[in-house]
């Protein structure tokens, strides 16, 4: 097999959700893992991920055809570097329009890129709408929920959003408390600077990292298993 180029499509049909917070915590994991990475701020109205990471960070669209050949030229290229995708929810019907109509999820898989998207729940019909819509149009898209702690009646309607038959599962996104949320907001924060500073493993920062890190980590394991168990199959 190939080495896998991961491709993270985070992504939510609804504002204010925690969407940039996942982009950043997915990019600020691959790099703790000493790992290549480039992110892609794919929102009309701000850049809101690229003013946070602008060193592995560039801006993205896809109002036009050029704009789109020249980001998904790069998503589907094989060269071992994890790609990170913030789409934002004005572009998310066009996004998943032009990656079915190039047929993404086939040109990967030979190309041993695996894609998964990670979409950010909320209780608004327009979420549950648009989670489902990926699910049924693009049945071999791994897709997992987002549940993000801070959104209020988590459980009143976290089951809207049920896993798809791919094993990645899903991530809760810990709740952040107004003293968090004041520190990751400074101009200039890394969660992996923090990391490699403290002394103190027990701090809630750190105690809120390594919720979220952790699962990051094994979803993509889980994701390169799941591809690797399908590759054998195909080829046994």
């Amino acid at each position: 097999m190939q080495p896998a180029t991961p491709v993270f499509i985070v992504t939510s049909t609804r504002p204010r959700v925690g969407k940039t917070l996942v982009a950043r915590a997915l990019i600020e994991c691959l790099c703790f893992q000493r790992r290549p990475v480039a992110a892609f701020d794919v929102n009309p109205d701000e850049f809101s991920l690229l003013d946070r990471l602008p060193a592995y960070t560039a801006a993205a669209s896809i109002r036009d055809t050029n704009g789109e050949m020249a980001l998904f030229d790069q998503l589907i290229a094989p060269d071992q570097v994890a790609k990170v995708v913030d789409l934002g929810h004005t572009l998310f019907d066009q996004f998943f329009a032009v990656l079915r109509q190039i047929g993404l999820t086939g040109e990967a898989r030979r190309r041993a890129i695996y894609p998964l998207v990670l979409f950010v729940a909320d209780a608004d019909d327009r979420a549950r709408q648009g989670y489902a819509m990926l699910r049924d149009r693009f049945p071999e898209l791994p897709l997992a929920p987002v549940f993000n702690e801070n959104i209020p009646r988590l459980a009143d309607w976290r089951e809207k959003f049920p896993l798809t038959f791919h094993g990645v599962g899903s991530l809760t996104i810990p709740a952040l408390t107004p003293v968090l949320r004041s520190v990751i907001d400074r101009p200039g924060f890394s969660f992996v600077g923090y990391a490699m500073k403290t002394t103190d493993p027990t701090t809630e920062l750190y105690g809120w990292m390594r919720k979220v890190f952790v699962p990051l980590r094994e979803m993509e394991s889980r994701l390169l298993l799941d591809e690797l168990l399908l590759e054998l199959k195909r080829t046994g």
